[in-house]
């Protein structure tokens, strides 16, 4: 008998995995639909009812206030349901503060914990069971915004922390969008890692500009008075909101530059940004 040689059985025990792909237990192919989502105020309800009407939604609003919680919820049972085929998630690739440097392994690895807010909504709602069978058939993606020029969605795409986005990076996010699609836009203005304007700010000011985009896009704002996480989260954010604005209008760093350097790439016209 031919003595098996270490190396390759480890290698050929590698090439299955990554032919195979993901496996997971059937047990955890749950059909059950859980009940609605209630909206807990009006501006929640109002939200609910925007995300059935528009084809872009822009939520805007301080920590607290359900953005994740309702949106992943929703589209979840829409794709339990069958109404949708595919969910994208996905979300600025930028650090709040210090980083902890490259992580290692694959890109969904490196997405996911970028990502956890809407994953743990999923988690907790039809299981991490659900969440893994999804990945593996594809009906549920993790796409960094930085791949996503050239792609066409289809379905419905979610993406958190937009105001982290620049300008000319939510136009491109945006028109990946094709006929029957849905986007929603997940931020709150005060909490930016940019500097200069960021994304969710320039598309309240383009829809302004431009009121025909009101039949597509729905920009829904909230404040500290529509939190419902708690009430230590509701008096911080209540304390702290005035200072973040003040400290906007004073740092220089807000106010949009217009050396070539900082100016948005893009093939829209100059009103645009």
């Amino acid at each position: 008998m031919t003595k098996r040689n270490q190396r390759q059985v480890v290698d050929d025990r590698w090439a299955k995995k990554a032919n195979q792909g993901r496996v997971v237990n059937e047990k955890h192919a749950d059909k059950e639909v859980k009940p609605p989502v209630q909206a807990k105020n009006a501006i929640q309800k109002e939200f609910l009812s925007a995300m059935k009407e528009y084809d872009v939604v822009a939520f805007i609003a301080p920590a607290g206030c359900g953005k994740s919680f309702l949106t992943m919820s929703e589209v979840t049972d829409w794709l339990k349901k069958g109404f949708y085929n595919k969910i994208v998630l996905s979300r600025a690739v930028i650090p709040m503060g210090r980083s902890l440097g490259m992580l290692p392994s694959t890109l969904q690895q490196k997405f996911e914990p970028y990502l956890m807010p809407l994953l743990e909504v999923i988690w907790n709602r039809y299981g991490k069971g659900f969440y893994e069978n999804c990945l593996h058939d594809g009906t549920i993606e993790l796409l960094a915004p930085e791949y996503s020029r050239g792609r066409s969605i289809s379905d419905v795409m979610v993406i958190d922390e937009a105001q982290s986005l620049h300008p000319s990076e939510l136009y491109t996010m945006i028109t990946r969008m094709q006929e029957g699609s849905k986007l929603f836009l997940l931020g709150d203005t005060a909490q930016s890692d940019i500097r200069g304007e960021n994304g969710l700010q320039w598309l309240e000011k383009f829809v302004k500009d431009n009121p025909e985009l009101s039949m597509h896009i729905k920009i829904i704002k909230a404040d500290s008075d529509h939190i419902v996480r708690g009430g230590l989260c509701k008096a911080m954010a209540s304390t702290m909101r005035p200072v973040c604005a003040r400290r906007m209008l004073a740092s220089p760093s807000t106010r949009r530059s217009t050396s070539p350097k900082n100016r948005p790439i893009s093939c829209c016209s100059k009103r645009a940004f």
